[in-house]
């Protein structure tokens, strides 16, 4: 059962559409890790972000699949194996997703000192 938030989406407004998309903390890192468009297993995903719960991570990219930012391929072996890659739509968030990192790069002192110094 999908999560229905309380307080609807106002879709006469892009900017908010689009946050809904990429608004939880890991859904950009996910699509910064997928961006080379190589298809990555889901504890690859896990161990390119530890400081993220795998429940989290699963979730989110769940929520992905669903929005079609990510796709899910699911192989019939056994074990049974999935992977996760970028999809077209997903790839056109880079620009976005890039312009954050230049951001946080530019200002970095801002974290340091909200987080204090060798935050990397």
């Amino acid at each position: 059962m999908a999560y229905i938030k309380k307080i609807p989406i106002d879709l006469d407004c892009p900017l908010r559409l689009t946050m809904s998309l990429i608004e939880s903390k890991w859904k950009s890192c996910i699509l910064d890790e997928l961006r080379d468009g190589k298809p990555q297993r889901p504890s690859e995903i896990h161990k390119s972000l530890p400081e993220a719960a795998p429940r989290v991570l699963d979730i989110q990219l769940k929520e992905m699949v669903e929005d079609g930012l990510v796709a899910k391929t699911i192989y019939p072996e056994l074990p049974p194996r999935s992977e996760y890659k970028i999809t077209n739509l997903g790839l056109t968030l880079l620009p976005i997703i890039d312009l954050m990192l230049k951001w946080g790069e530019e200002h970095y002192e801002i974290f340091e000192r909200k987080y204090g110094p060798g935050t990397h």
